[in-house]
């Protein structure tokens, strides 16, 4: 301390402002903390110093006014110009903190759009027939599995990519994932333009995945740094952000895609020959034949049309769904008119990676010696020094090593299967939400749920999710995480109940206002449900820290978000394959419930028990559930609404595995732990780890 008090006065003597001599202070400081920890501390402190007051020397005697002596040296910050560009003075007043949140926001506003995929799926398996599946569209099961690829690729990113953007900073890290993000989506209208399945999921899946992981992670850290004492508050703000991006896309996304829609050529009505109407009686029908691979075209015959031509055939469910639709059902002519997606997506990739740039350039972290102490007090060695470190490095920098948590506590797993299961279930959810609506209770009160109405209900799921990641958050401060994580169990009676509220539905044969309570209670129990999914994220890095200590929570974090990553791609893929199977059971359900087969022969071109014709027919999309109610005996009930019924109690059975888990975690002492590993060698000090979520 004599010689710093010498050297003080010497730079004091030379023109050095006090606040400069403050910054040069706190980075030989922190060099002789760290090498004191690692190395001979004699000589390496007293190198370290003399060759940072040399260097401020040399400045100096170059230029006395200028501000050339650094808010902190790059000769002991390896950071590119970026980051030492994005970081405010040490001296930053506390009170002000809050400036650096609305910059991060808006980055997790743009990039919490990646969320509502479910605004994309029904247009992505209709952007060739528009009005209804053409034989050469996507099906759900192709294209659900693309969120399952951006969630993983997340997952890698982050992974790899979080020690960089550490180094880089926040700035250079936001900048090239909002690149990344834009890209991304423009790729995905590219691939949606040329109906190329691999160019979609490299766009959204692999691009999308990058841009999603850099972006996610620059604004969270960023804003922690600047909350250390209220760091699930910090966190709250900013996942609440991600999810108000979520909550804002939707009608944002429905109206640019309303607005490049182009209806398909209506070419007119086919005859009803369920009801024993045929073409020899009215000459203003369609008549079609059905082609080899199970395509459909205007027959020679036809009074009506090209023949030859392609056609898509809209049922009245169909045309219920579209709005720019007004011709109602009928035949349209295949290759005409757009969905509007390809468009919509090319204008939001410019517009979200505009924004995630904007944010990106005010974005900024504290000086690495900032302090929410005052200066005052530091100047009078209050709130610095070896005091003040005993308090802060007991919660950074104490906790169990995350290569011993992971393969030697009963804890961790227990952990990871309370997140998985909790998530995979609203990971279905909100990658299907917008079909799943419409699928179940379109039919059942058209009049209701409309499209702006299932675009509110994507909206609402955002802002459930918003609302839970601040929420949950904050209660977990007075309750306690394994307390919150228990409430999260009442999502397993919401996901039960969910079918018996579809059949109670379709049983009563209301539409309207004598649904509307059923609908609204599925509605509800769907946003309460998914605000869970949101505090699964923003409690997990406290219970982490809870359980093992924080000093290696980051490290931990990221190895139990391996359970997030399983649950992205067993969440939306799981649907896709019990819905499929659904689908596949009702469409035999109801070949088995045809008793018009000249009805059939007529429509379809093939007799009712041609069984490999038939799986032709089913295969191009030309027999569909909405097509076969329409020649199956009237009071047939439509299977529609009850595709999700298996996913609705495998949700639950998985809600209810994470609430087990979750019960059966009892509390570690991590000071005796932390001895006993010291005793056999295994305590030996690890670098902590950055929190990559």
């Amino acid at each position: 301390m004599r010689t710093m008090s010498l050297l003080s006065k010497n730079l004091l003597r030379k023109g050095v402002s006090r606040g400069r001599f403050r910054s040069l202070f706190a980075i030989s400081s922190n060099i002789r903390e760290k090498t004191d920890n690692d190395g001979d501390p004699k000589r390496i402190h007293s190198v370290a110093v003399a060759d940072n007051i040399t260097l401020s020397r040399r400045r100096i005697q170059s230029n006395p006014s200028s501000s050339s002596v650094r808010r902190f040296s790059s000769s002991q910050h390896s950071a590119s110009s970026s980051i030492e560009r994005a970081t405010a003075p040490i001296d930053y007043d506390p009170s002000q903190r809050w400036k650096a949140v609305p910059p991060a926001n808006a980055v997790h506003l743009s990039i919490g759009a990646v969320y509502v995929y479910s605004m994309w799926t029904p247009s992505f398996t209709t952007a060739l027939g528009v009005v209804s599946c053409a034989p050469a569209d996507w099906t759900h099961s192709e294209v659900l599995p693309v969120f399952s690829t951006a969630a993983v690729t997340l997952g890698f990113t982050t992974s790899f990519l979080g020690s960089w953007v550490e180094r880089v900073g926040p700035r250079k890290a936001g900048t090239v994932g909002s690149l990344f993000w834009g890209s991304a989506l423009t790729t995905t209208a590219i691939g949606v333009h040329f109906h190329s399945l691999p160019v979609l999921y490299l766009g959204y899946g692999l691009l999308g995945g990058i841009g999603w992981g850099l972006m996610y992670l620059a604004p969270i850290t960023t804003v922690m740094k600047w909350f250390p004492d209220r760091r699930g508050l910090a966190t709250g703000i900013a996942l609440s952000a991600f999810g108000a991006g979520a909550a804002i896309a939707p009608g944002i996304i429905q109206t640019i895609v309303d607005y490049f829609a182009v209806a398909p050529e209506f070419i007119g009505t086919l005859a009803d020959f369920a009801h024993g109407e045929n073409l020899s009686a009215a000459n203003t029908h369609v008549e079609l034949i059905t082609l080899p691979d199970g395509s459909q075209v205007i027959a020679n015959s036809s009074p009506v049309g090209e023949p030859g031509r392609p056609v898509i055939v809209a049922t009245e469910l169909d045309v219920s769904k579209l709005p720019n639709v007004t011709r109602g059902p009928g035949v349209y002519a295949l290759g005409t008119g757009d969905t509007g997606v390809s468009k919509a997506l090319g204008s939001l990739g410019l517009a979200y990676g505009a924004l995630g740039l904007l944010g990106s350039r005010f974005m900024m972290v504290p000086h690495p010696q900032w302090s929410l102490a005052p200066l005052d007090a530091k100047d009078r060695g209050e709130g610095v020094g070896k005091n003040a470190d005993i308090r802060i490095n007991e919660n950074n920098n104490f906790g169990l090593p995350a290569s011993y948590v992971t393969t030697n506590t009963l804890q961790f797993p227990l952990l990871w299967l309370s997140v998985f299961g909790n998530a995979t279930g609203g990971l279905a959810l909100l990658s299907s939400s917008k079909l799943m609506i419409t699928d179940i209770w379109t039919g059942v009160a058209p009049s209701l749920v409309t499209t702006s109405f299932a675009t509110g209900y994507v909206s609402a799921l955002g802002i459930g999710m918003a609302v839970g990641r601040f929420g949950w958050s904050a209660l977990s401060d007075y309750i306690g995480r394994k307390n919150t994580y228990a409430l999260f169990g009442v999502g397993i009676p919401i996901m039960g109940f969910a079918p018996t509220l579809c059949h109670s539905a379709v049983a009563s044969s209301g539409t309207g206002d004598s649904v509307l309570p059923l609908v609204m209670t599925f509605y509800g129990g769907s946003v309460l449900a998914i605000t869970f999914y949101g505090g699964i994220f923003s409690v997990l890095p406290a219970y982490i820290a809870d359980l093992f200590g924080q000093k290696h929570a980051g490290a931990i974090h990221g190895k139990a978000l391996t359970a997030w990553a399983a649950s992205a791609v067993a969440g939306p893929m799981g649907l896709a394959y019990l819905r499929s199977n659904s689908v596949e059971s009702a469409t035999q359900e109801l070949l088995r419930t045809v008793e018009n087969v000249d009805a059939f022969h007529n429509t379809f071109g093939c007799s009712a028990s041609d069984t490999e014709a038939i799986r032709t027919l089913i295969d191009a999309k030309t027999i569909t559930i909405g097509r076969l109610m329409e020649l199956v005996p009237p009071g047939t009930i439509d299977p529609t609404p009850f595709l999700y019924d298996s996913t609705c109690y495998v949700a639950a059975g998985l809600m209810g595995v994470s609430a087990l888990a979750n019960l059966s975690i009892q509390p570690l002492d991590v000071k005796k732990t932390l001895k006993d590993l010291k005793a056999t060698g295994m305590g030996k000090s690890q670098p902590p780890q950055k929190n990559s979520n």
